[in-house]
């Protein structure tokens, strides 16, 4: 089964979803849903680290020595916290990074402050590191090709039962194709994707942003003919909540312009492929647009936009996860045996309700942003 992620607007051959391990997905793909292309990132700045983060990728094998060569520094040219632990832990030394994993590394380099050790993490930062940790021995016994030994351990995981509804590792007990295990797999994927929205979502709510769920408005419905985009249900509930109306086409920026040669022909293209879903607005334009609807002092506290800056930061980074989502959904809804939904008679059950269960679970658990 293929199942090939979005391309949020970047040029380039759709590729496959990679997983980290077992459920959880690859570290690459989520800078990507944060709006943070690697290739962008560290291209100009270091081909040398581009060059080995593309050969890990392709798996090719990778000697130490290349990686002292290059690592240390380029993560340092990046600004990362980690540099010198890094280096640490490549001479064999002592090091923090010990045997943490890549979505630990990841989401501990973004926690750390100065020498706090371990670093401060929100509850829904602290659920993925347990989840990645839960995972390392049914991953373990999955690669060896011993499932009922992986499904005995999901079963055990505290943590894990959040997650697995009733029956799903009795379809990896008895799976016996490939695509079976691979639709499971990705099922559990979507299922941990639905908690990290809904977890945003609870926080928009803890900061005062609403006091409903915010984003369960961004999802298609599921039962409906003719699916909508997520794109279009943002820009349709941005254009209404901002009064832009049909006048939110004239703040759409275009980059290599100059404002007085503003082509609204141009424009109107521009909003019907990210409507469509071939693209995606990047972070830069993103920006320009919410400053042109709020103004450029929103972002700052006390600003009487700030709320509306917020909010609308909020749905915007949602409907990339749920363009994501989308994308594992199709594939597997044409699964000639269905693995999913555990429980639910369709995919929308499985949804609404799932959505609802983890709004409410997060909720008592948040505490406003800083």
């Amino acid at each position: 089964m293929s199942i090939s992620p979005p391309s949020f607007g970047r040029a380039g051959r759709p590729r496959r979803i990679d997983f980290s391990d077992l459920f959880l997905w690859n570290i690459a793909i989520e800078l990507e849903l944060a709006g943070v292309s690697m290739s962008e990132l560290i291209g100009d700045r270091n081909p040398a680290m581009l060059a080995l983060y593309q050969d890990i990728r392709r798996k090719k094998k990778i000697s130490l020595e290349r990686a002292k060569a290059v690592l240390p520094s380029a993560i340092e040219i990046l600004g990362s916290t980690w540099a010198a632990e890094f280096s640490k832990a490549l001479d064999g030394d002592e090091s923090k990074l010990g045997n943490m994993g890549s979505w630990q590394s990841y989401i501990y380099g973004c926690a750390k402050k100065g020498d706090l050790w371990p670093p401060k993490l929100t509850p829904i930062a602290q659920y993925f590191v347990d989840v990645e940790e839960a995972l390392r021995e049914p991953t373990k016994a999955w690669i060896k090709g011993d499932l009922a030994r992986c499904a005995d351990l999901l079963e055990a995981s505290p943590v894990m039962a959040l997650c697995l509804l009733p029956g799903a590792t009795d379809r990896l007990r008895n799976a016996v194709t490939v695509e079976q295990i691979t639709g499971f797999r990705a099922m559990v994927m979507l299922e941990l994707m639905l908690t990290y929205i809904a977890a945003s979502d609870a926080q928009a709510t803890v900061d005062g942003l609403s006091d409903k769920p915010e984003f369960d408005g961004l999802f298609p419905n599921l039962l409906a003919e003719q699916l909508s985009e997520p794109n279009v249900l943002f820009f349709d509930w941005l254009a209404e909540y901002s009064g832009a109306g049909t006048k939110l086409v004239n703040l759409i920026p275009q980059i290599n312009k100059p404002a007085m040669d503003f082509d609204i022909d141009s424009a109107r293209r521009q909003l019907r492929r990210w409507k469509s879903g071939e693209a995606s607005p990047s972070l830069d334009v993103l920006d320009a647009i919410f400053r042109k609807l709020y103004g450029d002092k929103a972002k700052e506290k006390g600003n009487p936009r700030r709320k509306d800056w917020d909010l609308s930061w909020f749905k915007a980074t949602a409907t990339r996860r749920i363009n994501f989502m989308m994308t594992i959904i199709g594939p597997l809804s044409r699964l000639r045996e269905p693995v999913f939904p555990f429980g639910f008679e369709t995919f929308q059950d499985w949804r609404a309700n799932r959505y609802g269960h983890w709004y409410r679970y997060w909720l008592p658990l948040l505490k406003p942003a800083d």
